[in-house]
């Protein structure tokens, strides 16, 4: 009787401090805000202020959340810096959150961001405008395999990505910026989220990567292309690089089981690839 009373007060203990559980409150972003912030799926411009100097604009309450969870709850783009001033490059810089996140633990760090949706950069642009860092630019341009321009499907949001065949009002010529180009150079920490661009881009540059000495990339994967996810992974060893998978959103919970097509990719990958 003893051992169930005890364990049912464990329980009741557990699922109210799961209720009240404030992870977001590294960002100081209350429980109550949170909850808010996760029904605001409207597209108007919204405001935060982190630690009293940051004030962050943003439009998508709940992609807000998510990119506030992957960087400061999650730390995704922690890594060991060899010098005060470690060189950044930031493919697919969104709202310019991950910006934020390098410049509060890496002041002095020496940041290239890269973003090619219009509505993004000039909330973006706004951010870095209001943050007042230095030694970091942002350049509306997306991360490719050549300089010049690339049609893309420009929805202002996360899901922005160069697309061939996007059509209507989202289609829009944007300019390209070679990634390969911009590696000559040695770089401490090189971040790519670009939408499903990451195979043909790591393709590309994959004689240079060894450059970089830390690498994020979002992978995103369909089964009936494996190889890609193959091929990116050799390019790792081949440059002396380890690495940690880890999924970024589960969407076949039974993948032995589950046939049923839930979107255009199959898998959702972080990849973390790194040197001793």
């Amino acid at each position: 009787m003893a051992n169930f009373s005890g364990n049912l007060i464990k329980g009741i203990r557990h699922r109210f401090n799961k209720l009240f559980h404030r992870p977001y409150a590294v960002f100081n972003i209350s429980w109550t805000k949170e909850k808010i912030l996760k029904h605001q799926v409207d597209k108007k411009l919204k405001y935060h202020v982190y630690r009293n100097r940051y004030k962050v604009g943003f439009t998508h309450g709940p992609t807000f959340l998510l990119s506030i969870q992957e960087l400061f709850v999650n730390e995704f783009y922690k890594f060991r810096a060899d010098n005060d001033s470690p060189t950044i490059i930031d493919c697919g810089s969104y709202i310019g959150t991950s910006i934020l996140y390098f410049k509060v633990n890496y002041p002095n760090a020496r940041i290239i961001g890269f973003e090619p949706d219009e509505t993004n950069f000039s909330i973006l642009k706004s951010n870095l405008e209001n943050w007042n860092f230095s030694n970091a630019e942002v350049v509306n341009a997306a991360i490719w395999i050549n300089n010049g321009n690339i049609s893309f499907n420009s929805v202002g949001d996360m899901s922005s990505r160069i697309e061939d065949n996007s059509v209507g009002d989202n289609k829009k010529n944007v300019q390209c910026v070679r990634l390969n180009d911009l590696i000559n150079d040695e770089v401490d920490f090189l971040k790519m989220d670009i939408e499903g661009a990451e195979y043909a881009v790591l393709k590309d540059c994959s004689d240079n990567l060894k450059n970089v000495k830390n690498l994020f990339v979002e992978y995103h994967g369909k089964y009936d292309e494996m190889f890609k996810l193959n091929e990116i992974l050799g390019i790792l060893l081949q440059n002396n690089f380890k690495y940690s998978i880890k999924e970024g959103v589960s969407i076949y919970a039974r993948p032995f089981w589950d046939r049923e097509k839930k979107g255009e990719y199959d898998m959702l990958l972080n990849i973390f690839a790194f040197r001793d």
